[in-house]
């Protein structure tokens, strides 16, 4: 009898170490997932000669030197003009958010892994 019950707690203790799990990545990919989906929101696609000149500016300098502009979109938020275009170079994307002025906000690195 003893033995049976020992092989039990063994089998519920087994069973509760096989499903602990670190839920707190999970929980912030989704987060970032939601915050993308919101900069993603009442976007609209431009071309890159509607993009500001101080824009097109920055693209043209040192540090997107051998990126292409695969898309370019405008944002309003909080009374600002936003501009978010994306870069392609080889394999890897980058996603660059300007100001109206050519003033970096964010940029998002990111590299393709072929449909993964």
């Amino acid at each position: 009898m003893k033995k049976v019950l020992f092989a039990i707690c063994f089998l519920f203790g087994a069973a509760a170490v096989v499903n602990a799990q670190d839920t707190t990545s999970q929980d912030r990919s989704q987060t970032q997932q939601y915050r993308d989906q919101d900069d993603d929101k009442d976007r609209q696609a431009i071309s890159v000669a509607d993009l500001p000149s101080s824009v097109r500016d920055q693209l043209q300098g040192q540090d997107y030197t051998g990126w292409t502009v695969a898309n370019a979109y405008k944002k309003e938020k909080d009374g600002q003009t936003m501009y978010l275009v994306e870069l392609k170079n080889g394999n890897e994307t980058k996603k660059v958010k300007f100001d109206a002025l050519g003033n970096k906000i964010k940029e998002k690195d990111k590299k393709d892994h072929g449909g993964q």
